[in-house]
């Protein structure tokens, strides 16, 4: 059995000095399924958990605040998921970057990289939120909101905005101490982050009637929270330590390009619920009105559930291919069975996940709309919509891994052509379509049309990439 220490380091601990030591005898060549297990159940818990940010406050804000609220929070979700993608962008390109150095002993690099990341989104966050502020009603309108909404818009993301910078760069410390080997001490921070955000919710939404300030500013203090505790994992305070460490580097416009290029698919995949939202909020308002916006509200916090739960299995995969990956130079033909049996197994596990929700969605929607809406029609109606849109999530999630297996080997061009066409492209010309065509009803089997044939553009990319030839780690 393998001491805490030595469980710990694996998949990125340092590898032994003996030269003669071969590469494919790491454990994770002999345990894929074991070792998948052991990264993706966190990540996915991580995002589990991470999504109640939205959902608790939703919950708050319709059952209290009301259905007007509710949308207008809904309607801020797509800017929020922007932003975040940037964040996805860097943090999923550096970590697959420092990933494959890792995998090849440059652990000095693997810190430079990670830094860069690091002091990155931290400027970016600064000028978005600033720029933010001066446009904020123009984003609200952006949005979808119109006449009043518009207020109840810009009163939610102004407090947002505030922890906008400490939103992002928590994001990127959580995938780094996820590559640092440390899955577990991810999802304790985002437990926290979660436990922070449900009491401060109560209590400046029901106790103190602080109504969309309140709720905004419960989820910028608990992102806070968790900022605040991987830190002190980067910074080693903590008793167990992994190698990355932030250090004083000058981010290099260069490197940060290389990390945009490998990590803009998944950005993409990111913003693709948020892009497919805001089709749809502006589509709802102009064929149903504002009672179906709030309907479709709960729709949108299951899917975006979905899709992080989805991101989550990913990236619980993807740091073990970038290792991977940096092993293959010794042992291509080990490399690329190991990679094989991952991806299978990844697969299978998006497929089983899509089907288990759909049942979920199917027998118990009502319920989960019941916690949003306290309207028996809205309920009702939210319940139906739920059962025809949500029939993409048994597809989704195998284009979403199969995204983040070309960018974990670093093939920016095949996981961006999967990224576009599921970030709202074929959305969006569905939906200008459809309606003229075949009625207003069929808007609610887009989702589904548009992963079935993206689904079959990602099939047709794994059968003509050549896994054997084609494993070439980048330098950085």
């Amino acid at each position: 059995m393998l001491s805490h220490s030595q469980s710990r380091a694996h998949p990125s601990a340092r590898p032994s000095t003996d030269s003669s030591a071969a590469p494919n005898t790491h454990p994770i060549n002999h345990h894929v399924g074991k070792t998948l297990i052991r990264f993706a159940l966190p990540s996915i818990a991580s995002v589990w958990v991470f999504s109640l940010y939205g959902i608790i406050d939703g919950i708050f804000v319709g059952q209290v605040v009301g259905a007007e609220a509710l949308a207008a929070v809904n309607l801020s979700l797509p800017f929020v998921g922007i932003l975040f993608a940037v964040s996805i962008i860097v943090s999923i390109g550096a970590a697959t970057a420092a990933g494959v150095q890792r995998g090849a002993g440059q652990y000095e690099k693997g810190n430079r990289i990670f830094s860069t990341a690091v002091y990155s989104l931290f400027g970016f966050g600064l000028v978005a939120c600033s720029l933010s502020f001066i446009f904020l009603e123009d984003i609200a309108w952006l949005l979808g909101a119109r006449g009043a909404m518009i207020d109840h818009v810009s009163e939610y993301l102004c407090v947002l905005l505030f922890f906008n910078t400490a939103y992002l760069v928590s994001y990127a410390l959580e995938v780094f101490c996820k590559a640092d080997g440390f899955p577990g001490r991810e999802l304790l921070a985002i437990c926290m982050a979660a436990m922070t955000n449900i009491l401060l919710d109560y209590l400046f939404i029901i106790e103190w009637d602080m109504g969309l300030t309140g709720a905004a500013l419960a989820t910028g203090i608990a992102q806070s929270v968790s900022l605040s505790f991987l830190l002190l994992h980067f910074l080693g305070f903590m008793r167990s330590r992994g190698t990355l460490r932030l250090i004083a580097v000058k981010p290099s416009w260069l490197q940060l390009k290389g990390f945009v290029r490998i990590g803009l698919p998944d950005g993409i995949t990111e913003m693709s619920m948020g892009l497919i939202l805001l089709a749809f909020n502006n589509a709802i308002a102009i064929y149903m009105g504002v009672p179906a916006l709030a309907a479709f509200s709960v729709i949108g916090y299951i899917s975006i559930m979905m899709l992080q739960t989805f991101l989550g299995l990913t990236q619980g995969m993807q740091p073990l291919v970038s290792f991977l990956n940096g092993q293959s130079k010794h042992s291509a033909r080990a490399t690329q069975i190991a990679l094989q049996q991952l991806l299978r197994l990844t697969l299978f596990g998006a497929l089983g996940l899509g089907l288990f929700a759909y049942g979920l969605i199917y027998f118990f929607g009502a319920s989960v709309a019941g916690l949003f809406l306290d309207d028996a029609h809205l309920i009702l109606l939210s319940h139906q919509l739920m059962t025809l849109f949500c029939l993409s999530f048994i597809l989704m999630g195998l284009n979403v891994v199969i995204a983040g297996f070309f960018t974990a080997l670093e093939q920016p061009m095949f996981a961006g052509g999967i990224s576009i066409l599921r970030g709202g492209v074929l959305v969006g010309i569905l939906l200008m379509i459809a309606p003229s065509l075949w009625g207003t009803e069929s808007i609610w089997f887009i989702p589904l049309i548009s992963e079935l044939l993206v689904l079959g553009v990602s099939l047709l990319l794994l059968k003509r990439f050549k896994l054997f030839q084609q494993l070439k780690p980048c330098q950085y």
